[in-house]
């Protein structure tokens, strides 16, 4: 009996320490998470990768892509054909953390960013206050992984 419950411990006691283990990012995590860090932003979670797709002008010239792909600092062009991974993180110490806009909306101190990661490198990407989704009609509501927005 007491070999059982010994064994039962030892089994339930295994389970929660690979529970509680933070996962490994995928190559193309790692970079996009690094490269955040880079920028001075204090990366909160690793949220997955959001999709993945090839990136060609007709896919770019339409919506939602056309209103992320034209933000500053994102140049679709040099990629095309090339397979884009987009990875989402939330973090702060960033630009948009205290975002205010009409009717009240505003950010939570935190942001959600998306980084375009080709062939292991950083390409491009967008951001926008926790909380609130980009393009979502909300005034000035598609931001480049900085904080700037076409206007």
């Amino acid at each position: 009996m007491n070999t059982i419950k010994i064994n039962l411990m030892l089994i339930a006691l295994f389970l929660v320490l690979v529970g509680c283990q933070e996962k490994e990012l995928s190559e193309s995590a790692a970079v996009a998470k690094e490269y955040l860090e880079q920028q001075g932003y204090n990366v909160l979670t690793y949220e997955g990768q959001l999709e993945t797709y090839k990136i060609t002008k007709y896919k770019v010239d339409s919506i939602p892509y056309h209103l992320h792909w034209s933000l500053p600092g994102n140049d679709p062009e040099p990629y095309f054909n090339k397979i884009v991974e987009v990875e989402k993180f939330i973090v702060n110490n960033h630009p948009l953390d205290n975002w205010e806009c009409c009717d009240g909306v505003k950010s939570k101190g935190k942001v959600s960013t998306y980084v375009y990661v080709v062939e292991g490198q950083i390409v491009g990407g967008y951001s926008a206050p926790y909380g609130i989704k980009p393009s979502a009609g909300v005034v000035g509501g598609n931001w480049s992984l900085d904080g700037k927005s076409v206007e």
